[in-house]
């Protein structure tokens, strides 16, 4: 079904052509084995005429050579040469037949074995009657055999033929009157006409003789009846046969009649023959030759029928291809423009429109529809239009969800923000409210301290004075030690002179020492150490000199520390003074606090029902904002499905 579906129009219908071909080819093809069958029977069947034709012309010669040896054998002279010379016309149409049959490859060899013998049996009884050995009933009867052999044969022809099994009435039928019940019809007459005028020309009959006749106008009457009937039905049939065979038709029913009635009247009868032989053999023989006759036309009738069937087998079959050629060829052409007049009606082929819907069907409104020339008014067009429709909407709708799930998601941040804000505030609040109140007994707590500290200040001012006074005997002191620490470092300066002496003295002695070689050795090792104390000397005082600076700027330090330290011990007391009358505002002052902060502990329980309040509200507006928070995104998300070109979102969005 994909690959249908991914077919064009007109290679669809083509499709459709080709299975309509493919179930029209097998009727068809039948059709045609069969009307092939029907002409190859009818050609067959027109190829066994001359064979039956060849046949029932040597019936007829032997029939009448019967006829001819009655008389001969039966002591008529006269007749003795036109016995000969009908054998000599027998033997032509036997040879004739024997061409035809041995050059036949439908026939069976059995069959023409079966030819030759009767060929042969035709040759022996033939030189017997001639040499006149053989007497007037064995002559009859060997006649006899021999022409029911060949009825037989002709049987066997039309058999072989398929003339027995004709499909069609008009023809079937003309065949069972002519090829089988008019040869018999002629063989009774023919049986009659041997028996009648050997009677007639020995002028007498014994009852055996005339029953045996009379059996044979019984059976010529039931012939004839037969032929009349499946001639009847021919005709009936089919006019042309009645108008071609009609006439002949009525002749030899005519002669027939009166045949058997000559018989019955003039031979069967009558105590005393005297009917002239000769008469009766003629209007017997006339009567033979007219049912021959008939049969000859009817064989030519009968070839009409089989190559009119065969012609117009051809024409059917002519006519059912040309038939089916045209309604191709008329198919292909509706098909094609049914085929175009879809695809102008679609704007493009059914893949292609199934292929954009189930694309719109998933939201994916990208697709470039490529519209045919002339095709504005076809669904494609509506679908492009739907399309450029949907991508405006969904556009405008995307850009709208998306500020709005922004929005949301702002006024919902900002909503937990103030929440947390009011919370925290409420929290403030409460701390605030608790902070009032330690604040106040702190106040009340402040006033007692400033008293305190009044009385503290004063007593700090007079232990000022005390401490002003310690302070100059510090000074006083610091000053001493400074003169100290200068006299020691001029000491120290004198051991560090000494020391550097000491180390050039050792640097004398060793550079003495080593002119003197092996013997200054030791002295020379003695002043290395002597120089090397010399050396930690001279830094041991300086380290002592470098302490003992420290310590003289530390003591100028100190001593002007003492000094800063007295005037600061001025000041101080000076600043008790006034630290002692600010303590005296400050308890003034701290009443009044204490009174201004119960009222600021009152507005602020207020501002903590009211704060509570709005965190309530806070809650409530940022479960809706959530709420629309989560139906915005809802809306982004069924939005999202859609997918719009690259070229509109833009442009869709600014317009939005």
């Amino acid at each position: 079904m994909r690959f249908i579906g991914n077919l064009k129009v007109i290679h669809r219908f083509a499709l459709l052509g080709a299975i309509g071909f493919v179930l029209t080819l097998a009727p068809t093809l039948l059709y045609v084995r069969i009307a092939y069958q029907n002409m190859q029977a009818a050609q067959v069947e027109a190829r066994g005429i001359p064979f039956t034709k060849a046949m029932l012309k040597v019936i007829q010669l032997t029939q009448q050579h019967r006829g001819l040896s009655a008389l001969a054998l039966g002591g008529n002279t006269t007749a003795q040469s036109d016995r000969s010379n009908k054998q000599t016309e027998a033997d032509k149409a036997y040879q004739a037949l024997t061409t035809l049959i041995e050059g036949e490859s439908l026939l069976e060899p059995a069959l023409k074995a079966e030819w030759q013998s009767t060929q042969k049996d035709w040759k022996t009884l033939s030189s017997q009657v001639a040499g006149g050995s053989m007497v007037a009933p064995l002559s009859f009867a060997a006649h006899t055999v021999l022409i029911e052999k060949m009825l037989a044969l002709t049987d066997r022809l039309a058999d072989a033929f398929a003339l027995s099994l004709d499909p069609e009435v008009d023809s079937y039928q003309l065949i069972q009157s002519v090829m089988y019940a008019l040869p018999v019809l002629s063989e009774e007459l023919g049986k009659s006409r041997a028996r009648g005028s050997v009677m007639l020309t020995n002028k007498g009959a014994s009852p055996a003789e005339r029953q045996t006749l009379a059996v044979f106008m019984a059976r010529a009457r039931v012939e004839e009846e037969r032929v009349i009937l499946a001639y009847g039905k021919s005709a009936a049939a089919n006019g042309d046969v009645k108008r071609a065979l009609d006439g002949q038709v009525q002749e030899m029913v005519s002669l027939t009649q009166q045949a058997i009635k000559l018989a019955t009247e003039q031979v069967i009868t009558p105590e005393e023959l005297s009917y002239a032989a000769g008469d009766y053999f003629t209007l017997l023989t006339k009567t033979i030759d007219a049912q021959v006759k008939l049969n000859d036309m009817a064989m030519d009738v009968l070839g009409q029928l089989l190559d009119s069937r065969v012609t117009n087998l051809q024409r059917q079959l002519l006519m059912l291809i040309g038939v089916l050629l045209t309604l191709g060829v008329l198919g292909a052409v509706v098909g094609i423009v049914a085929a175009r007049s879809i695809t102008q009606q679609l704007g493009g082929e059914p893949s292609e429109v199934m292929a954009i819907a189930d694309a719109v069907a998933e939201g994916d409104l990208s697709s470039n529809i490529q519209l045919q020339p002339g095709a504005q008014s076809s669904i494609m067009a509506a679908m492009a239009a739907m399309q450029s429709s949907l991508q405006q909407v969904v556009g405008t709708v995307r850009h709208s969800s998306e500020a709005l799930a922004s929005a949301s998601d702002q006024i919902a941040q900002g909503n937990q923000d103030l929440s947390a804000r009011t919370e925290s505030q409420a929290s403030a609040l409460e701390e605030t409210a608790a902070s009032m109140e330690e604040l106040g007994s702190t106040v009340k707590q402040n006033a007692d301290n400033a008293r305190q500290a009044n009385q503290l200040a004063q007593s700090a001012s007079t232990v000022a004075v005390k401490g002003g006074e310690v302070v100059a005997q510090v000074v006083d002191t610091m000053k001493g030690i400074n003169d100290s620490s200068r006299k020691i470092n001029d000491i120290i300066s004198v051991i560090d002179g000494i020391a550097f002496q000491t180390n050039i003295l050792a640097l004398n002695a060793a550079v003495e020492a080593a002119r003197a070689g092996e013997q200054g050795r030791g002295f020379a090792v003695v002043a290395s150490e002597v120089r090397s104390l010399a050396g930690r000397s001279a830094e041991a005082a300086k380290e002592i000199k470098t302490l003992i600076d420290d310590s003289v700027q530390r003591v100028e330090q100190g001593s002007a520390l003492v000094d800063r330290a007295g005037t600061t011990m001025t000041e101080v007391v000076s600043s008790i003074r006034r630290v002692t009358d600010i303590m005296g505002e400050i308890s003034a002052a701290s009443s009044e606090q204490s009174a201004g902060v119960a009222q600021v502990g009152e507005a602020v329980t207020q501002m903590d029902q009211a704060t509570q309040q709005n965190a309530s509200l806070v809650e409530e507006m940022a479960s809706a904002a959530s709420s629309l928070r989560s139906q915005a995104q809802e809306l982004v998300q069924a939005v999202a499905v859609f997918k719009l070109s690259q070229g509109k979102g833009p442009a869709l969005l600014a317009g939005a």
